[in-house]
């Protein structure tokens, strides 16, 4: 006779469907299945727009520079911080190449280990102010942000700049393979770097139980301040460099061009932080958090919808990504 235990533990017929059904987190899978809602609803809706091959490349095109902006900021959430300078980072980063490029006359040789430099020193002030200072990361990191702004508005005078740009700077952001343009195979190459130093190193897994416990972190001998300071280092340089390549892809710089990708950036990481996953911030997540973002934003604007829509849109993914990832811990407590 078979026993209730065997049935549950999968022993009968249907009863490994069960515990497959059991083993799937559908809650992590949500974020995904939406995708492919909006991918199937605007493709029934306009297919003969969305679904071409000229439209799906401009979705992966335009988020790229997005996904490694979010990608420097999940570094930051991982180890259980905030970063609200990132987008001024990157206004900053994006003017100071205009500046010296265009209207200097630098070379691009000199002026990108400078832009990366100038990375380097930013994360490090947010770093020192949130660890030694201990200064709450959101007021450190919105006081840089309101400092960037400023001189990003010093040094270009706050006007747009359009021209005097050379042309290895412009072919930094404007090379491509087919219809893929170059934001997308350095978003790669930056994504596929941070999936091997947070899953595969020891830094990865200190700056995740840093994020986790840092109580526990410290009795372990983890340098929790080393980690909260590399975090904010990994996500100033890569917002630097978000800066540079999106005014290399634009061929024009206009300040604070950064304020209006902040929010999109945090709602990516929120998504990505509740995708495949239990409430962690990874690369993979948040890199889905941002085309699922732009799939809506695109298809959205083709409907019709007005400019501002990615903002609604953004706005909305965060609200819904928070709600569903407290929820989801509060179903497993």
């Amino acid at each position: 006779m078979t026993s209730t235990n065997d049935r549950i533990d999968g022993n009968v017929p249907g009863g490994s469907l069960v515990s497959v059904r059991k083993s799937i987190d559908w809650g992590s899978l949500a974020p995904v299945i939406f995708f492919a809602v909006l991918v199937l609803l605007f493709g029934f809706l306009e297919p003969s727009i969305f679904l071409t091959i000229d439209n799906l490349a401009s979705i992966l095109n335009n988020g790229a520079v997005l996904a490694i902006l979010a990608c420097g900021l999940t570094v930051v959430l991982a180890v259980g911080e905030f970063d609200l300078s990132i987008a001024a980072v990157a206004s900053f980063a994006g003017a100071l190449a205009a500046v010296t490029i265009a209207q200097m006359g630098w070379n691009v040789a000199l002026v990108l280990p400078m832009i990366i430099v100038v990375g380097i020193l930013i994360g490090l002030i947010n770093g020192v102010l949130v660890t030694r200072y201990e200064m709450p990361a959101l007021i450190a990191t919105i006081g840089v942000s309101s400092l960037l702004d400023g001189l990003s508005m010093w040094v270009t005078g706050n006007s747009v700049i359009f021209s005097g740009f050379t042309g290895p700077f412009l072919a930094l952001g404007d090379w491509r393979i087919g219809s893929i343009q170059a934001p997308v195979f350095y978003l790669v190459f930056i994504a596929a770097i941070l999936i091997v130093i947070l899953h595969y190193t020891v830094l990865g897994r200190h700056i995740y139980a840093t994020g986790g416990n840092r109580a526990a972190s410290r009795m372990s001998g983890i340098r929790v301040e080393r980690q909260i300071i590399t975090a904010f280092v990994i996500a100033a340089v890569l917002g630097a460099l978000a800066g540079v390549i999106y005014t290399a892809r634009q061929g024009s710089l206009t300040p604070l061009f950064g304020a209006s990708m902040l929010l999109p950036t945090f709602a990516a990481a929120f998504l990505g932080s509740v995708t495949l996953a239990r409430r962690q911030f990874h690369i993979v997540g948040t890199v889905i958090g941002v085309y699922l973002i732009e799939t809506g934003t695109t298809g959205l604007l083709i409907l019709g919808a007005p400019a501002y829509t990615q903002q609604l849109f953004a706005g909305a993914v965060l609200i819904l990504a928070t709600i569903g990832a407290r929820y989801r811990n509060a179903k497993t407590k």
